[in-house]
């Protein structure tokens, strides 16, 4: 047994360890290098997270919603048809023009970190639940294929996949053709429509980026720990098998919602969204911090966007 002396400098020296990281956290010091080599990015807060339900990640201002897209993908079509009318050809616009997906929300933070919701765990296992997803196709028309003339016409292609210059009967086409031209109403480009390929690589590079990042990996070994006390055993969130065969079947099992339940209530133990998430936003901050004019011009360009295919639906 120790002296009171020592015990008062021992409780003394851990005193003076937790104020130094208290202090250290407080001014956004992190100890340690990143996945890349480079300084950890500061997380001054981690909240306690149960879900994701409030989460906003700082790039989200940037990314279209789910909705959003469906409006330009709309208005594209919409122009597509106008376009091969002029041309001589008849394409209805589809009706279900939004991507699928599979989140209501532009990061994705539903599916981000996987199952968090305990009631969704015990009903649909990873299945997804209903409302989850926007369960739409793509822009192409569903009725039928094109027509090699229509092909033509409508992508400034031939049937090998020539760029084509003038349709069969010798009339010039618009770069990319009748979709080439309804994207370029869109955005100015004929090639390019929706998010900007800045903001996506921001957002998948950050969410690559946490996983590897020391803090992270920590909170992935507590939350391993939690599930090998529930008996099943594996490395981290990102393991568990949400789309093994026997996970994807037509009805939920109950040794799917037994695990994803494990799943979510070791998450909520060890604060797994919380950590992961504001890592993440860290991360999101750093890249933008350094982008700051080019994400000014990301937003005008999604305003105008939105305008252009608002004023396409409006006279539609």
């Amino acid at each position: 047994m120790g002296t009171p002396t020592r015990k008062a400098a021992r409780r003394t020296g851990i005193a003076l360890a937790l104020v130094a990281a208290v202090s250290a956290c407080a001014q956004g010091h992190d100890v340690g290098a990143g996945p890349s080599g480079s300084a950890l990015p500061p997380v001054h807060v981690v909240r306690e997270m149960l879900g994701t339900g409030s989460l906003v990640l700082p790039i989200e201002p940037y990314l279209f919603t789910d909705r959003q897209v469906g409006r330009l993908f709309r208005a594209r079509a919409v122009l597509t048809a106008s376009c091969m009318r002029r041309f001589g050809h008849s394409w209805p616009a589809p009706t279900a023009t939004a991507p699928a997906t599979g989140t209501l929300n532009p990061a994705n933070t539903a599916h981000r970190y996987g199952i968090t919701d305990a009631g969704t765990a015990a009903r649909y296992g990873y299945h997804p639940a209903p409302g989850t997803t926007s369960g739409q196709s793509g822009a192409k028309n569903p009725e039928r294929r094109p027509e090699p003339a229509e092909l033509r016409v409508l992508t400034g292609l031939t049937a090998d996949g020539t760029p084509a210059a003038t349709d069969e009967r010798g009339r010039p086409l618009p770069a990319g053709g009748c979709e080439g031209e309804a994207t370029a109403a869109l955005s100015g480009d004929p090639q390019k429509i929706g998010n900007r390929e800045l903001v996506s690589t921001i957002n998948i590079g950050s969410y690559r980026d946490s996983q590897r990042d020391p803090r992270v990996v920590s909170v992935f070994r507590k939350w391993s720990r939690c599930m090998r006390r529930h008996g099943y055993r594996y490395s981290d969130p990102t393991q568990t098998p949400g789309k093994n065969a026997e996970f994807t079947g037509p009805t939920v099992t109950r040794a799917e919602t037994a695990l994803a339940g494990a799943d979510v209530a070791c998450k909520r133990e060890t604060n797994v969204v919380g950590v992961w998430s504001s890592v993440d936003a860290a991360y999101q901050r750093r890249a933008m911090d350094t982008k700051r004019r080019e994400l000014a011009a990301v937003k005008r360009d999604m305003r105008r966007q939105l305008t252009n295919a608002d004023r396409v639906l409006r006279q539609d």
